[in-house]
């Protein structure tokens, strides 16, 4: 206990330490060591939560130093430092009454504080003009309070009333005002009505007044219980459905503080990334938050297999389960799932077939898909073989028990259910597949009369591809269109590889054919097309039916038009169509000489198409983008997959590697979609490749009209998210292309860049050997030392002005000498940095290099280097006035080229400042 108390308080000065010299990643790296390290007092406790609080100010994290800084006022209330910096990080959020009571609170503990009133004045016109809003506020909402609740009141009207207060209610002033005038119980009589739109109005209202406030969330859930919400969820009307689970959602993060621990899940990340020691985070709840959660979890888990609730309702409480399952940023509900009835209810899901007459569970036709993911989800999720025992062992007695079922229906539901289960985890279901009689109840179901059972089989054997099924003859067209899947994953298992034939010659080329044919008769329904694209996603591995797809413009807009369609099953399908065809997919560089030691092994080697060649990789992308794919992947960005989000982001990546497509990219709406993809919820590969897009975009086109108002701030991290050893030399080099064009904007963007330790990234590739990384990287920093805080870093005791004046006398990289020469040029309005130029051993042979040089713009420059040097001091001035440097500025005076008048002036200016400083006399 007492080596830790030490080790805390060691760990407390040496972030003291690196506050005080700047280094403020140290420091925040420091404290949080310190207090994960566990029994500390609370008064220290106190004092490193404020102190951090500082650490994130500095670094513009102001919602990180308002969480430090109120966790220090829990324990000490009223401390005047930390109401200081949560006043502070307040007033930046832009929540001012929050900045003004936290400033009054001060001035009232401590009324000789001089720094709290600069802080008070600003804000007091601001929090006057609140109140007038509020007050305004305020009679709009007791205006739709009288609409909305009279029941007289005429329906259009009425309506308008409540959607008016949704509106009102996104507002904190709105907000707060509802729930004053006892808003939530006026609700709670809302939804006892009959009407679906009044109802959905009033919990939509309910979900925003819940919105990040734990009071209303209490106060609503007190109201109108848990069992109420449930009822509401398992309606039949979708709408209705989806608005009482968007509820529960908020009401569940809003109580269980769930944000705040995945910002610290998010933090510990971060940190990890870049190398720094940290403890991955506790996950705790008060004994109240566990109640909820629990009562919740049992809940919902009851509805996966309750036949009361409607199917839009199962999918809904499904999908709830799936954002919040998890043990890394979900409410640790898994393995509750395999203690519970929660596993079995899944499974029942599963084997539902609406089909049969014994189906009591009404379900729709994506309800399998979501159990698949959630079992999924509970099976990734798993942390010991112990765990995952458990759930093979949980399905393994359920399907015995399916199988052993007198009952015929009971072995095709099981099946359906192993099919499903092969679409999640496969593992299990392959388990499952090894049963003694298995395989023959799904041939026997295969070849059945009844087309239903041979759906299900057909289903089952194609996601296990384990047999070859002759149904492709039959007659119905939903057996048809799975065993043709079958044949197609069958035909498709060579991959890309050329010489690698599953089927007979031309037997693929016509499975695409009839995939085609499915896919673009417009009788067809969304089932057969689905299974169509499905088939196509196989195929399109050959390089010869992705060019017979791009040629068949009805199929391929046909293909386009299914991605828009509202079966969720769709998507992943699609966008490996779209995947293959483009050939957005990792492609491993295989040495010439492993190559040659295969052959020699008589080992087999994967030959290329000639339709896998750029130039036909390139045809096939520009047919892909003109027929609009991109405007239907910008709707299909709104998944929750990130496989398929993954897909998507590799396509955009595609798309926009042609300079003249990425116009294309920016007026079908892409733009926006791939910033989406670049922040959240995406795969590691799949936030690269966005990223890599995004640079590509900035690259060519102008950020400020590509990417407007906030999104240009949002384009910073995505692209410094690529500026990493891991990534390739490419996608370094375009990063930094796109920052440099990004930097030159404004000094608000290059404050962003600084904000998200954009210097140290971008500086660290001046070091690289590879040229255009390093050229790239000066001519980026060129743009970041306009702003004042960069200036200070290299004014710091470093080398960082010596690298500079060395890059300048390169002889074999006029555009590093530029860029070099560019940075010296704003820095040497610095004294400091005019000194340290002088401190380089050669800068006279460099500086001269640049005056002398025959590019215009690097003369210009030099000259302007110069003439900051030699106003900055006499003393300078004497040393650089020396030798043959005072020929040289002379010789320059002299010249008469237009072009190099603006060097011309400069070096008069100099000489003139020459004379001033008595250096040298006038010529008579």
């Amino acid at each position: 206990m007492k080596v830790e108390m030490a080790s805390a308080q060691f760990l407390r000065e040496e972030g003291n330490k690196h506050f005080k010299s700047g280094d403020i990643d140290g420091a925040i790296s420091c404290y949080t060591q310190a207090l994960d390290l566990g029994d500390l007092k609370e008064t220290d406790k106190a004092i490193i939560y404020k102190n951090r609080a500082a650490c994130h100010l500095k670094k513009d994290k102001f919602s990180a130093a308002v969480q430090d800084a109120t966790a220090s006022l829990e324990i000490v209330p009223d401390d005047p430092k930390a109401l200081y910096r949560r006043c502070q990080a307040y007033e930046k959020l832009n929540k001012a009454e929050e900045a003004y009571k936290d400033a009054a609170a001060l001035m009232k503990s401590d009324p000789k504080n001089t720094a709290v009133q600069p802080i008070l004045k600003r804000l007091n016109p601001i929090i006057q003009e609140k109140v007038k809003e509020q007050s305004s506020t305020s009679s709009k909402v007791a205006q739709m309070f009288n609409f909305t609740f009279d029941p007289n009141c005429e329906k259009e009207k009425r309506l308008n009333a409540a959607n008016n207060l949704v509106v009102l209610a996104k507002e904190e002033a709105g907000a707060k005002f509802i729930s004053e005038q006892n808003g939530v119980a006026k609700l709670k009589q809302l939804l006892e009505e009959r009407d679906p739109d009044i109802i959905q109005a009033s919990l939509r209202t309910l979900a925003c007044l819940s919105q990040g406030s734990k009071e209303r969330s209490k106060q609503i859930l007190e109201q109108i219980e848990l069992k109420r919400i449930g009822f509401l969820i398992a309606e039949k009307n979708n709408r209705v459905s989806t608005s009482a689970t968007f509820l529960l959602e908020k009401l569940l993060v809003a109580l269980t503080d769930l944000e705040l621990y995945r910002a610290k899940v998010q933090h510990y990340k971060d940190e990890r990334k870049q190398g720094n020691p940290c403890i991955w985070p506790k996950f705790e709840m008060t004994e109240e938050q566990q109640s909820l959660t629990d009562h919740v979890f049992t809940m919902l888990s009851k509805m996966i297999e309750n036949a009361k609730v409607s199917a839009s309702g199962r999918d809904n409480v499904i999908e709830l389960i799936i954002k919040y399952i998890t043990r890394e940023t979900g409410l640790h509900w898994t393995r509750k799932f395999l203690d519970t009835e929660g596993l079995d209810g899944l499974l029942a899901v599963a084997s539902a077939i609406k089909q049969h007459e014994t189906c009591t569970l009404p379900i729709s036709d994506s309800t399998k898909m979501h159990s698949s993911v959630c079992m999924s989800k509970i099976y990734d999720d798993l942390r010991s073989d112990k765990e995952r025992d458990l759930f093979k062992e949980k399905c393994s007695n359920f399907f015995k028990e399916l199988f052993s079922d007198d009952l015929y229906e009971s072995k095709v539901e099981a099946i359906k259910a192993v099919s499903t289960l092969l679409q999640g985890p496969y593992e299990v279901g392959n388990v499952i597949l090894s049963f003694e009689g298995v395989t023959d109840i799904m041939l026997h179901l295969a070849s059945s009369k009844n087309p239903l059972h041979q759906q299900v089989a057909v289903e089952a054997i194609v996601h296990s591809a384990s047999r070859r099924i002759s149904l492709i003859k039959e007659a119905d067209d939903q057996v048809k269109v799975r065993a043709l899947v079958g044949l197609c994953k069958l035909g498709s298992a060579g991959g890309s590889d050329a010489s690698d034939k599953q089927l007979a010659e031309g037997s693929t080329m016509t499975l695409a054919k009839v995939c085609r044919k499915f896919l673009v008769n417009p009788s067809k329904d969304i089932e057969i097309r689905r299974w169509a694209t499905e088939g196509l996603a196989y195929l399109t591995l050959d390089a010869d039916i992705k060019e017979e797809l791009v040629n068949d413009t009805p199929a391929l807009k046909s293909l386009i038009e299914v991605t828009t369609a509202s079966d969720k099953n769709v998507l992943y399908p699609a966008a490996t169509v779209f995947v293959n065809v483009t050939n957005s997919y990792d492609v491993k560089d295989v040495e010439p000489e492993l190559v040659e030691l295969a052959k020699f092994a008589k080992q087999h080697v994967p030959e290329k198409h000639d339709l896998d060649k750029p130039e036909h990789i390139k045809a096939r992308v520009h047919k892909v983008a003109e027929a609009g794919v991109c405007s239907a992947l910008v709707a299909l960005c709104n998944t929750d997959s990130i496989a398929s989000r993954e897909l998507i982001s590799r396509v955009y990546l595609a798309i926009a590697t042609e300079e003249d497509l990425r116009g294309l990219i920016v007026q079908q709406g892409a733009a926006k979609a791939l910033l989406k993809l670049a922040i959240e919820n995406n795969t590691e590969k799949g936030l690269i490749k966005a990223s890599h897009a995004l640079a590509k975009l900035s690259i060519t086109m102008n950020p400020q009209t590509t990417f407007p108002g906030q999104r240009m701030y949002e384009l910073v991290r995505p692209l410094l998210s690529i500026l990493h050893l891991e990534c390739t030399a490419l996608e370094n080099f375009e990063a930094l292309l796109a920052l440099t064009n990004l930097s030159s904007i404004s000094e608000s963007v290059r404050k962003r860049i600084l904000a998200e330790k954009g210097f140290s990234k971008i500086e660290h590739y001046m070091f690289e050997e590879h040229e255009l990384l390093k050229r790239a990287s000066t001519e980026c920093m060129c743009n970041l030392v306009m702003s004042e805080e960069v200036v200070k870093l290299f004014e710091g005791e470093n080398d960082r002005v010596k690298l500079l004046v060395l890059y300048c006398g390169d002889e074999d990289d006029a555009l590093l000498v530029r860029a070099a020469a560019g940075s010296l040029a704003v820095l040497t309005h610095s004294e400091i940095v005019c000194k340290k130029v002088l401190e380089v051993k050669p800068h006279m042979e460099m500086l001269q290099s640049l005056l002398v040089n025959e590019n215009v713009e690097i003369q210009h420059r030099g000259c302007y280097i110069m003439s900051n040097l030699i106003n900055s001091s006499k003393e300078i001035a004497e040393k650089l006035l020396e030798g043959q440097m005072l020929e040289i500025l002379m010789a320059i005076s002299i010249l008469k080229e237009p072009e190099r008048q603006r060097g011309k002036e400069l070096c008069e200016q100099c000489l003139k400042k020459a004379i001033e400083y008595g250096i040298i006399k006038p010529n008579k």
